[in-house]
C-alpha cells in the first residue's frame, strides 16, 4: 500500500510539473503568435523625403540572419551583414536619404566584414553623399583598433568630450591547457598533418612551438600592416603618425583631435544639430529602413542565389542561436542545395563562407553536393570568403568556379588532425578500474582508457595521411597548383586573403558586392539587367518556426547547449578535423 501511495504522489508531482510547463509553452506561443501578426511595415510609416540614415554599429550583425522564434528577444540583430551592406548600397541611390549618421563604441564586425561595409560606404559616398560617425569611446579603453579602422572610412568622426580612441594595435592570445590537463590526469593523444596544423597545440604544449609562433606573428603582423596602411590613407596621415598614435593609445579625445585622428569633439545632440542645420533632414533608423526593403521574388527574372554557411562544420543539422556557436550541419546544407535544384531560373550561386573549419567528412560531403549542383543546373558558383574560410571552410570553397576573399580573411590551413583524450590518469585518481575484453586487434581504438597501441597508432596515422593526401590533391587539381608547390602552401599554414591571392589559393580580393557582380558576369547577366538576388537559408514562416519549436519539445536554445554538454562531445572525438586553432585576436 505504501508503494502505491509513493507512485501516486510521483504521478501527481509529474502532472503538476508538466501542466505548468505546458502553460509556459502555451503562453510563449501565444505571445509569439501575437507578435507575428503585427506587420512591422504597417507601423513604420513613410520614409521622410529628407532623411539621415542612422546606423548603430554596436548591434551584432552576423553573417546568418537570426530567424527563429526567440530572435526578437536577444540583442542580436535580426538582420545580417548582407542586409546591412545591401541597405547602404540602396541608400546611395535613394533620393530621400541625404546622409548617414552612425554610432560606434564597440562592434562585433570582424575586419573582413568591416572591409565589406567600407566598400558599401565608398559606393554611398560616390553618389555625392557623406557619412558621419559619433562615438563615446572607440573600444573598451584599449582594443579599439578595429573600431577606429571602421571609423576611418567616414567623412567626419565626432567624439564625446573625455573619451578615448583605443587604437592600441593588434594582439593575439592563445590559451595552453597542457599543465592543467596533467594535474587532473587527462592526456591528449592527437596527431596532425603537419607542423603548421596547430589546432591541438593548446592541448599538447604549455607554450608556443616555433612554427606556431611563426604563424601567429605572420597573422598579427599582416593585420597590423593593413590597419596602418589603410588608416593613414583614409585620414591623410603618414604611417609613422599612425604608429605613434598606436604606441600612445588609448588617446584621449583632445589629443586625438590635435593628432587629426578625429574631426570634432562634442556631444551627440551637438552633432545632430550640426547635421540638421546642414541637411534639414530627419533621423531615420537603419533597422526601420531595412524593414521597408522587400525582396524581389519575380519568378520570370534570372536568379542569383546567395547561400550563407556560417559556423563550425559538423554532421547533422545546422544551428544558429544566440547562446551557442553557429554550426554548419551537413544534413541541413544538403537540404538547402536540393531546394536550389528546384529553381528553374537559377543562373548562379554566391556561396558566402564564414567558417574556421570542422569535420573533414562533413566538409567533403558539402563540397561534393555543390559540385553536383553545378553540373545538374549548369550554373557557376562564386565563393565569397568572410572572416574565416579556413581548413574545412577552404575545402568547401573548392566547389567554386571563382573564389574571392577580403584582404584580412583568414584562409588556408590545409591540413588535418585527429585523436582522443586518454582519461586513465583521471580514473586512477578516482579509484576507477576498467576491465577489457576484446575480439579484434583494434577493437579498443576508441577507448579513452588507454593510449593507442602500436597497431592502432599505425592505423590512425595511415588514415591521417590518406585524408591529407585527398585534401592537397583536390586543391592541386582545382586550383591548378603543382603538387610539389602544395607542400609549401599546405602543411596546415594559415594565410591572410592578400597572401592567398598571391599564392593562387584565391582568385581575387573583393567583398560581397564584388562577388555578386562576378556571379552576374559569369551567368551572362548584364549590369543593367534586372535579376533576383535570393538569400538562403530563406526566411521561415511563423508556422514553420512554430512546427520546429514543437518538434523540439519547446526547448529553448540553452537546452541544446546542455544536451551537448551531457554527451561529452569534446572528450569523445576520434575523428578527422580540419579546423583553425583557438586564438583570441584583440584589436
Amino acid at each position: 500500500m505504501h508503494e502505491k501511495k509513493k507512485k501516486a504522489f510521483k504521478l501527481i508531482g509529474k502532472t503538476i510539473v508538466y501542466t505548468f510547463a505546458g502553460f509556459g509553452i502555451i503562453f510563449i506561443l501565444v505571445l509569439l503568435g501575437v507578435l507575428s501578426l503585427m506587420n512591422p511595415k504597417s507601423t513604420l510609416g513613410r520614409i521622410p523625403d529628407n532623411s539621415i540614415l542612422n546606423i548603430d554599429f554596436n548591434l551584432a550583425y552576423a553573417e546568418m540572419r537570426q530567424d527563429d522564434l526567440f530572435a526578437e528577444f536577444t540583442k542580436q540583430s535580426a538582420y545580417s551583414v548582407f542586409d546591412l551592406i545591401r541597405a547602404i548600397n540602396v541608400a546611395g541611390t535613394d533620393d530621400r536619404i541625404k546622409a548617414i549618421s552612425a554610432t560606434l563604441n564597440t562592434t562585433g564586425l570582424s575586419t573582413a566584414q568591416i572591409e565589406d561595409v567600407a566598400s558599401a560606404l565608398r559606393y554611398f559616398q560616390s553618389k555625392g553623399k557623406k557619412a558621419y560617425l559619433y562615438s563615446t569611446g572607440l573600444g573598451s579603453f584599449g582594443q579599439g583598433t578595429k573600431e577606429y579602422y571602421l571609423a576611418s572610412f567616414f567623412d567626419e568622426i565626432w567624439m564625446q568630450p573625455v573619451s578615448d580612441v583605443g587604437i592600441t594595435g593588434v594582439a593575439v592570445e592563445v590559451p595552453f591547457f597542457k599543465n592543467t590537463l596533467e594535474k587532473i590526469g587527462v592526456e591528449p593523444e592527437f596527431y596532425a598533418r603537419y607542423e603548421y596544423k596547430t589546432a591541438v597545440e593548446s592541448l599538447l604544449n604549455s607554450d608556443f612551438t616555433p612554427t606556431y609562433k611563426e604563424e601567429i606573428e605572420k597573422l598579427a603582423g599582416g593585420l597590423n600592416k593593413q590597419y596602418t596602411t589603410i588608416i593613414s590613407s583614409n585620414r591623410k596621415l603618414s604611417e609613422s603618425d599612425v604608429l605613434r598614435a598606436v604606441d600612445m593609445a588609448p588617446v584621449c579625445a583632445r589629443d586625438a583631435l590635435n593628432m587629426k585622428l578625429i574631426d570634432h569633439i562634442g556631444y551627440r545632440f551637438e552633432m545632430n544639430e550640426s547635421l540638421y542645420q546642414k541637411y534639414h533632414a530627419k533621423n531615420y533608423a537603419m533597422t526601420d529602413y531595412m524593414a521597408h526593403m522587400g525582396e524581389n521574388t519575380e519568378k520570370k527574372l534570372p536568379m542569383v542565389a546567395f547561400l550563407v554557411l556560417e559556423g563550425v562544420i559538423e554532421d547533422g543539422e545546422s544551428s544558429n542561436n544566440p547562446v551557442s556557436d553557429a554550426v554548419i550541419g551537413s544534413e541541413s546544407v544538403l537540404k538547402q542545395i536540393e531546394e536550389l535544384k528546384d529553381i528553374e531560373n537559377l543562373k548562379a550561386l554566391v556561396l558566402r563562407i564564414n567558417s574556421p573549419g570542422g569535420s573533414y567528412a562533413a566538409s567533403d560531403e558539402i563540397r561534393a553536393a555543390l559540385v553536383n549542383l553545378k553540373k545538374q543546373k549548369n550554373i557557376k558558383i562564386v565563393v565569397s570568403m568572410s572572416t574565416y574560410a579556413a581548413s574545412g571552410g577552404y575545402f568547401i570553397s573548392l566547389a567554386g568556379d571563382y573564389i574571392m576573399a577580403d584582404s584580412s580573411t583568414i584562409t588556408g590551413s590545409i591540413g588535418v588532425f585527429g585523436g582522443k583524450f586518454v582519461l586513465s590518469g583521471l580514473t586512477d585518481k578516482l579509484g576507477i578500474h576498467f576491465g577489457e575484453v576484446k575480439y579484434g586487434q583494434n577493437a579498443g581504438i576508441l577507448s579513452m582508457n588507454h593510449k593507442f597501441s602500436e597497431t592502432e597508432k599505425q592505423v590512425f596515422e595511415k588514415s591521417l595521411d590518406e585524408v591529407y593526401q585527398d585534401f592537397t590533391t583536390k586543391v592541386s587539381e582545382v586550383r591548378h597548383i603543382d603538387i610539389s608547390e602544395m607542400d609549401r602552401l599546405a602543411r596546415g599554414r594559415i594565410w591572410l586573403g592578400i597572401d592567398a591571392v598571391q599564392n593562387h589559393l584565391v582568385d581575387e580580393l573583393g567583398g560581397l558586392q564584388h562577388a555578386i557582380a562576378k556571379a552576374k558576369e559569369l551567368a551572362g547577366i548584364h549590369a543593367e539587367d534586372k535579376f533576383v538576388l535570393q538569400y538562403y537559408p530563406r526566411r521561415e514562416t511563423f508556422q514553420e518556426k512554430l512546427t520546429k519549436f514543437i518538434e523540439n519539445g519547446g526547448n529553448l536554445p540553452m537546452m541544446k547547449v546542455l544536451s551537448d554538454m551531457e554527451e561529452f562531445k569534446v572528450l569523445y572525438r576520434l575523428k578527422h578535423d580540419a579546423i583553425l586553432p583557438p586564438m583570441m585576436i584583440k584589436m
